[in-house]
């Protein structure tokens, strides 16, 4: 009913604004994105640029993994809400650090579902924190010294994604056995 109304007060620039924008967005500075250092590069290669599969094809990770994620944990929408978004984050063509906001809030939902020893969370945490620290310090270099590090800064972004599908792998597997259903 809401979307309805501001589609009659603002049209189409309402659509593109809220949802549509985000499809097309390409931004090529401070994201952590796996994708980053690809749209720096189309940003100045025509050839590239004009591929419009491309769009599709850094989207099509993302809504393979929610669905397969929906598929093994619809039973627990804790778990599957929570994954979903993570991945979501993590493959979006754009990610950056306000983004980890979306999944933070959701990981103490896990935590009575969870199975692990308190130094594995340590393992994970300094996990996280190192590709956080790896990506920000080039992520430095790039923004504010003005060095051509963007290939470096593309390793760090491939770190990041790599630490963050590690962590999610060990969340999953720390999850207790849910309880099957019985038919009445």
């Amino acid at each position: 009913l809401l979307l309805s109304v501001f589609y009659y007060l603002y049209g189409y620039e309402f659509m593109f604004e809220s949802y549509l924008y985000h499809l097309v967005r390409s931004d090529t500075r401070h994201n952590f994105s796996p994708y980053f250092y690809l749209l720096y590069l189309a940003k100045y290669d025509a050839s590239i640029s004009e591929a419009h599969w491309l769009r599709f094809l850094c989207f099509l990770p993302q809504a393979l993994l929610c669905m397969l994620l929906a598929l093994k944990h619809y039973r627990s929408p804790q778990r599957c809400l929570t994954l979903q978004t993570i991945s979501f984050v993590l493959f979006n063509k754009v990610s950056t650090s306000q983004y980890f906001l979306w999944y933070m809030w959701l990981l103490p939902l896990l935590l009575p579902s969870l199975d692990m020893r308190p130094i594995k969370a340590v393992i994970l945490t300094v996990t996280w924190l190192l590709g956080q620290v790896l990506w920000l310090a080039t992520g430095y270099l790039v923004e504010f010294q003005c060095a051509n590090y963007f290939l470096l800064m593309h390793f760090a972004s491939l770190f990041f994604l790599l630490s963050q599908c590690y962590i999610v792998c060990c969340l999953i597997s720390s999850f207790r056995t849910l309880p099957e259903k019985k038919l009445e």
